[in-house]
Formats: C-alpha cells, sequence, structure tokens
C-alpha cells in the first residue's frame, strides 16, 4: 500500500512536491483550486509543467472542495457548475481520480437521486476521469454514511463502470460501524463487495478520530491518538486486498505531527505491504 498526504498546492508545485518527498509521501490528494472559494481557476502554463513532474513521481489524487453540495445540483446551478469546473481543472492536469462527498439534503431518497444524476453528468463530459464517492459520518443531514446509501448512488448512476468508493476510517467509526474489531472491519468489506462487486474500493483515507463511535460528529485525529486506536490500522494497512491501493491520511495539520503520523503508519506496515510492493 502507497502511504501520503493531503496536501496543499497553494504555495505551488514544487512546492508540493518537496513536502510530499519530505514526508517520505507515495502518494498525494489536493484540492485543485481554493476549497473555500466558488471563484474561478485556470490552469498557467508553469503550474501544468510544475504538476507533470509531481504527478510523475507519485500518483495523485483530486479531492473535491467544501462548497459544491452535489445532493442539490437541483436548487442552485453553482453546486453542478462547480463540480464540472473541477472535473476541468482536473482534465487540465491529467489527474484522473476526483474524490467527492455525496453531499447533504433533508430528503434523502430525492438527495440520492441527485447525487447519481450529478455525478453521470460529470462523467459524461469526463471521459478519462473516474469518481470516488467518499463514506460521511453521517453528520446532519449528510448522505453517504451507510453502505446501503452509498450502494443507491452507486446503482443510480450510468457510468458506474467509473466510478469507486473511497473508504474513510474515521467516517466509518463516526457513522456506527466499530471498525475496531478486525471481524467487524472484514463483514464490511464483505458487505461492500457483495453490494458493489470486487474492486470497487478505490482509495483509503486513514484517520483516527476525535469523537466517539457512532457520534455522526465528523473530527479527525491523528494515528492512534483518536477514539480507534492504533491496532485496527495495523490489520487495515496490511489487509492483502488492498495491497494494490493508496491510504492517504488527512490529519490535523499541527506542528510535526505529519511526520509523527508517517511514522506511526509506517511501524505498521509488515515489509510485504511495504512500498516495494505496492
Amino acid at each position: 500500500m502507497k502511504i501520503g498526504f493531503h496536501l496543499k498546492i497553494s504555495m505551488g508545485f514544487n512546492w508540493t512536491l518537496k513536502e510530499a518527498h519530505r514526508l517520505g509521501c507515495e502518494v498525494v490528494q489536493i484540492f485543485v483550486k481554493n476549497p473555500r472559494s466558488w471563484g474561478d481557476k485556470e490552469w498557467k502554463k508553469e503550474e501544468i509543467d510544475a504538476f507533470k513532474t509531481l504527478s510523475q513521481s507519485m500518483p495523485v489524487y483530486a479531492h473535491l472542495s467544501y462548497l459544491p453540495n452535489i445532493a442539490k445540483t437541483d436548487q442552485d446551478k453553482r453546486h453542478l457548475d462547480g463540480f464540472l469546473k473541477e472535473a476541468y481543472l482536473c482534465k487540465g492536469l491529467n489527474i484522473q481520480h476526483l474524490v467527492v462527498h455525496c453531499g447533504s439534503r433533508e430528503d434523502k431518497k430525492k438527495g440520492i437521486r441527485i447525487v447519481s444524476d450529478s455525478i453521470d453528468k460529470v462523467l459524461e463530459e469526463y471521459e478519462d476521469l473516474t469518481i470516488l464517492i467518499e463514506n460521511s459520518s453521517g453528520q446532519g443531514n449528510a448522505l453517504g454514511s451507510t453502505i446501503e446509501e452509498l450502494a443507491s448512488i452507486h446503482n443510480f448512476v450510468s457510468h458506474r463502470d467509473r466510478l469507486l468508493l473511497c473508504l474513510d476510517t474515521a467516517h466509518l467509526f463516526q457513522a456506527g460501524y466499530d471498525i475496531r474489531s478486525k471481524r467487524r472491519w472484514n463483514e464490511i468489506v464483505t458487505n461492500i463487495e457483495d453490494r458493489f462487486g470486487h474492486n470497487k474500493i478505490g482509495l483509503l483515507h486513514l484517520n483516527d478520530s476525535k469523537s466517539e463511535l457512532n457520534s455522526r460528529v465528523d473530527r479527525h485525529w491523528h494515528i492512534g491518538l483518536g477514539f480507534i486506536g492504533l491496532p485496527p490500522f495495523k490489520f487495515i494497512v496490511n489487509d492483502k486486498r488492498f495491497a494494490h491501493l493508496c491510504g492517504v491520511m488527512e490529519t490535523p495539520k499541527m506542528g510535526r505531527m505529519d511526520e509523527e503520523n508517517m511514522k506511526v503508519i509506517r511501524s505498521l506496515l509488515s515489509p510485504l505491504m511495504s512500498r516495494s510492493s505496492s
């Protein structure tokens, strides 16, 4: 399994590459624009050239920014326009994987159909793009906190050959899936395989949780220091079913905790699951 972090690009892709190398990343995840702004973005040639160097060094996943709510694209055109724009920015860098949250909506049945329709519109427009829907903690009216909801979204998407899952460990725990048990972890994976088919998990988000089991409160924390604890991460990162995948940490940026989180995760990897085999 390749291990890395979500890193900022505001200081330029050359900085992102240097930081990734400094931390020992084998994969990075990025926002392709300011995640807290509806503002427009276009790539400059020097940015494209710098990104090419980064992407030749390691896999790069994009993550949809905070503002587009893809469960409400029928209510405000900015949500679909923003989704399409970030897919366009991915294309400009030849990024082929975009992670998205499923949005929030009080009417979940309606929201699930709108999420699926929104994903289809983007996949129809960008034929080289694969979208990964991320499970949520279930906070508020967030969609995608259960495997059943994720499966419903998946099954309504016409272009689901380019739709994968991104499993976030903290969100699973916060939504009530007790992944501290290896037996429960295996049950979750089996349930996903039964509903989606094999090889539909495309990325792992490796985060501990600052909130308790079934809290439905989305708070990431440092590996081994939250309510999930260290032992589950050992069997997750060494799960042979996911040896070919990437695991991205989205732990809080605090002092030298990136270095510490990388050190901890690396200490859990068995030699057969290390970078040499991934």
